[in-house]
């Protein structure tokens, strides 16, 4: 009998960057004989902006990849100002909640895409109304991801930090079970008197049809400016918390190596201020490649000879795994892990390349420099390594298959608990 399962998650296709996690999972459910239905937001993932072709509306159903997508109002917003981005969490909760009880389809299950938190609260509404027992699969932690944010004052993070447990702590209650993306979640769920039975990692995956080792495109570097002997490569959001200033810093120093190119690919809510930094401070090495969109990523990737995966050094990031340390690995990079706890642990067990400490730009051009003087050998060496730690220890089939696993044991129970 095949698993009907209803995916609830705020970030869906064709958004990219982090956001396209959600859309990885999905498809590898179907793949693996599962019915997947997903209720989302409209896109408007980095930039907050409508993304083409769509417009806000109550109510917007439509097929990706064989996937039926429901689609339920938001305020589109993913800027600084706390009050919007809260704005554009609450209001899709609430327009997800109204569209689930009036459009979502039969399901034996739901899967929470918790990121962000507030993703939980239609899934609450769902089991309220129709009995439909959910899975969270925890992308990051709340509320310590909200009250750690530098976008929220010291008074108004206090004034939330009641409000926000007490949302965690309810759909962590009546959730059937709580998957983690890193194994250091596991115990800071428990301490909320959640049953360690009841929590499994489940790290994400990238999505293996773009994010593997293929050969370098010389023509497509030739249009991209990419033309130095070594690329260093950052990919992904720019956003606040991925230090990208030292990376600049690092750029700086790094002056008397004409053979080294930097490239930014990627959009998000720093990159203008990323690209007018770099250029007071006379940057000619480093070339801003702007969006790419997710699907032609593959061959943009294998452009960099060596990639960076960098976040601030915060205590919550110290449990987190960033979806982009899984998408490098995948593609067989070689990398430079700006990164703590994690993160770090799997970077120096890859051996894909360095861990240096997020913030230092001395550290961060030493460890650019090192990659820059390897011969193209032992480059080749540390992508291979990456790519078979990847396979063995966060492929698809490693992950899904405990997603799949809670998911059917939550439908059994509810199946149980009808009969």
């Amino acid at each position: 009998m095949t698993l009907k399962v209803l995916m609830v998650t705020q970030w869906f296709d064709p958004e990219g960057g982090s956001a396209a996690q959600a859309g990885v999972i999905a498809r590898s459910l179907k793949r693996h004989g599962a019915h997947v239905e997903v209720l989302t937001g409209f896109p408007n993932y980095p930039s907050g902006q409508v993304a083409d072709g769509y417009r806000i509306r109550p109510y917007l159903r439509e097929t990706l990849d064989g996937i039926t997508v429901h689609r339920a109002p938001l305020w589109p917003s993913h800027d600084s100002a706390a009050t919007r981005r809260m704005l554009n969490y609450l209001s899709w909760a609430a327009g997800a909640g109204v569209v689930g009880a009036l459009r979502a389809p039969p399901a034996d299950a739901v899967l929470v895409h918790s990121t962000p938190g507030t993703a939980g609260l239609p899934a609450l509404a769902l089991k309220a109304t129709r009995r439909l027992p959910f899975v969270v699969h925890v992308q990051d932690l709340w509320p310590q991801t909200v009250l750690a944010s530098d976008f929220l004052a010291s008074g108004r993070a206090r004034r939330l930090e009641r409000p926000l447990h007490l949302m965690c702590d309810t759909i962590y209650r009546h959730a059937s079970a709580i998957a983690v993306t890193s194994p250091s979640m596991a115990p800071r769920v428990a301490e909320r008197g959640v049953p360690s039975d009841k929590i499994r990692v489940a790290a994400n995956w990238a999505d293996e049809s773009i994010f593997r080792p293929v050969a370098r495109d010389e023509d497509l570097a030739q249009r991209l400016g990419l033309t130095r002997p070594f690329t260093f490569m950052y990919a992904g959001n720019l956003g606040p918390y991925q230090g990208l200033d030292t990376l600049l810093d690092a750029a700086a120093l790094l002056r008397d190596r004409t053979d080294i190119g930097i490239a930014v690919v990627g959009g998000g809510v720093r990159e203008q201020a990323l690209r007018n930094r770099a250029r007071t401070m006379g940057l000619q090495a480093v070339q801003f490649v702007g969006p790419v969109p997710f699907a032609e990523m593959t061959p943009v990737l294998a452009l960099g000879d060596a990639h960076l995966v960098s976040l601030q050094d915060l205590p919550l990031f110290r449990m987190t795994l960033p979806s982009k340390l899984q998408a490098t690995l995948a593609a067989g990079r070689p990398l430079v892990g700006a990164v703590t706890g994690d993160a770090a642990l799997v970077v120096r067990e890859s051996g894909a390349g360095p861990v240096v400490t997020p913030g230092d730009a001395p550290a961060l051009a030493g460890a650019i420099r090192n990659l820059a003087d390897l011969s193209r050998e032992a480059l080749a060496d540390r992508g291979r390594r990456a790519r078979a730690h990847y396979v063995d220890n966060f492929s698809e089939d490693v992950s899904s298959r405990v997603l799949l696993e809670l998911l059917e044991q939550a439908a059994g129970t509810r199946a149980r608990a009808a009969a």
